[in-house]
């Protein structure tokens, strides 16, 4: 399952004479010796080129199919995400903000997070215009705001948000969020 050279030739290579998308193949190969059924990849194809970002995402995908196994893949890259994904769960402050099918979180994202993130992606469309962001800064882990830890850069949000922890609202088919403010605006 190698890409370029086969494994006799780096077998005696120390990590400094391999690349970074070799280095990459190694630690997948020490994750799958045990025949693991998740694996959990963090940030695998950060750093890595276009090109080497592919092939180690085609490897994953095909390690998956062969060996039916689960892949946690944690991850910033949204683009990334959009490909790969079977089911997403948005991250905020530690926090699970939204989960969904890939195709509910990039089509119908029900929390403010989640809206801005993708509203930050930069579009074909709007070519050199000014990229979204979303205001504020992410609170101190020591120092999290109470309520909703969104709340201090969210729109939407009421004073219930800064006050009360929200629970999870279902919109169905597994999609999950935890913004109660659009939940009743949606139902």
């Amino acid at each position: 399952m190698w890409v370029s050279h086969p494994p006799e030739e780096r077998l005696k290579d120390y990590p400094h004479q391999l690349s970074g998308g070799q280095k990459q193949r190694v630690m997948i190969a020490m994750a799958l010796a045990c025949n693991p059924d998740l694996v959990i990849a963090d940030e695998p194809t950060t750093a890595l080129d276009v090109t080497i970002q592919a092939q180690i995402l085609n490897l994953f995908e095909e390690l998956q199919k062969k060996r039916r196994m689960s892949l946690l893949y944690i991850t910033h890259d949204l683009g990334v995400v959009a490909n790969i994904a079977d089911r997403i769960y948005v991250m905020y402050a530690g926090i699970i903000v939204e989960q969904g099918t890939a195709k509910e979180i990039f089509h119908n994202p029900y929390h403010p997070y989640t809206q801005g993130l993708l509203a930050s992606l930069p579009s074909p469309i709007k070519r050199g215009s000014a990229l979204h962001s979303i205001p504020g800064t992410v609170p101190d882990p020591a120092y999290k705001p109470s309520g909703c830890p969104f709340h201090p850069r969210c729109g939407f949000a009421i004073d219930t948000c800064r006050f009360e922890f929200p629970e999870m609202c279902d919109y169905g088919k597994g999609h999950l969020s935890r913004c109660p403010v659009l939940y009743s605006v949606e139902n």
